[in-house]
């Protein structure tokens, strides 16, 4: 009897320190206990031992882990940002709707200092988010031949360079060159989109002006075209895609043409906002129709950002009947969406509060919008220097501004293009 209580004793002893436990688990088993957790909970555990540690880098379990969490793991607004400690460092942090807080998340992997120097100074970057992947654009500019006189009017061109990376695993690699040289001269429309689901495939889409040498733009240039090329990663190289031949806006060389701009992509296609807030002449909607190869362009009434909401293209209006529409504090703003058969832009009757939101921020071009499901995000400069966000629930028809990230005050000068939503996917490949 005493025998047996001892035994009894040691086995409970063994189970309440649970190594014994779970070693003796099949690995099916563990991995569907893993893969019930919340990624970020999954990656701090990786410190419990070796086999934790090592988990998300098994096939099976990844595959697992990505069919388990399809229906809960609902996209997050991401931003990115350059650290501003030595050395530098680009990190990112994604916003928690439930907590109400930033988290910052790794790092990304180390880049040559020389290339974190161009991000810091130039505004040549953006950063895309497919399928569980970040996908990071920067152009920088030739260093000019022996004996080349580096005027602004004839500076050499640019190098375009794509990274690919998955933040949880930590593997990445540098996409082979595009096939065409691109400038700072003109707007540059990028967006990353996936492919094939099922294969986990993505592709990535530039279009852009065919010249690439500064002095080559003047004032009024009669050639309106753009030229498309378009990478696969089930094929690992850049084709060419349909050219667009009668680009209204043409290639002005006011300050905001350099611009990147990157697309929202509602359904199977890719729009491109050509103007904003700030813009000079006549704004347009330009369109890109993924299945069959095509860009089309259409008259845009409004200045303000656009974005998809589950299928729906939106962008925000200023509506007021008040007879001095100028006076800030009684213009009223609201969320629009494109009927598709009509094309045009309809009320949805959500309203964006200006006294409570929208003052908070210096002004609507520095706006970034992101939505899903229930929520919807947008963040900017702040009136008073730094960062903000403001959140609005749908259902519950409700706005608040949570509290910034501690990296607000470094944000207006370091952020990488805004705002996106990124799903925490572990089976995806750069």
């Amino acid at each position: 009897m005493a025998l047996e209580m001892e035994e009894e004793a040691e086995r409970v002893s063994r189970d309440e320190e649970g190594t014994f436990v779970w070693s003796e688990l099949p690995k099916d088993v563990q991995h569907k206990v893993l893969s019930c957790l919340p990624i970020q909970d999954l990656c701090q555990m990786r410190c419990v031992c070796k086999q934790w540690r090592d988990v998300i880098h098994r096939r099976e379990f990844r595959s697992m882990y990505d069919i388990v969490n399809s229906g809960s793991q609902n996209p997050s607004p991401v931003i990115c940002y350059m650290e501003s400690s030595y050395p530098i460092r680009l990190e990112w942090a994604a916003y928690d709707y439930a907590g109400r807080t930033w988290k910052k998340m790794n790092s990304f992997p180390s880049l040559p200092q020389s290339i974190l120097t161009q991000l810091s100074v130039r505004r040549h970057y953006s950063l895309s988010s497919v399928g569980g992947l970040l996908c990071l654009y920067f152009w920088k500019e030739e260093k000019s031949p022996k004996g080349y006189r580096n005027y602004a009017h004839n500076a050499p061109p640019g190098v375009s360079s794509w990274t690919v990376w998955h933040p949880f695993r930590n593997k990445w690699k540098r996409l082979p060159p595009c096939k065409h040289r691109v400038s700072d001269r003109a707007p540059l429309f990028v967006h990353a989109f996936v492919s094939d689901e099922q294969a986990k495939t993505y592709k990535i889409l530039m279009a852009h002006h065919p010249k690439s040498h500064r002095y080559q733009f003047d004032e009024g240039d009669p050639d309106r075209r753009l030229v498309t090329e378009i990478y696969d990663s089930a094929t690992g190289v850049w084709t060419d895609g349909a050219e667009f031949s009668e680009f209204s806006q043409g290639f002005r060389t006011y300050p905001q043409a350099g611009l990147i701009r990157r697309g929202v992509r509602c359904n199977d296609m890719i729009y491109f906002l050509t103007g904003g807030y700030t813009s000079i002449g006549q704004n347009a909607l330009l369109s890109y129709d993924i299945k069959n190869d095509r860009w089309h362009e259409e008259s845009y009434s409004t200045r303000y950002p656009i974005f998809e909401w589950d299928g729906r293209l939106m962008s925000i209006t200023l509506r007021t009947s008040e007879p001095d529409e100028w006076n800030r504090m009684l213009r009223t703003y609201s969320f629009v969406e494109m009927n598709p058969d009509t094309r045009r832009w309809e009320d949805t009757g959500i309203e964006i509060p200006w006294n409570k939101i929208l003052i908070k921020f210096r002004n609507m071009d520095s706006l970034a919008i992101v939505a899903s499901g229930n929520e919807l995000a947008f963040t900017g400069s702040a009136t008073g220097g730094g960062f903000k966000i403001a959140v609005y629930k749908r259902a519950e028809n409700y706005w608040r501004l949570p509290p910034t990230g501690a990296f607000s005050d470094k944000m207006e000068r370091s952020k990488v293009e805004g705002l996106l939503l990124h799903t925490p996917l572990l089976d995806w490949r750069p």
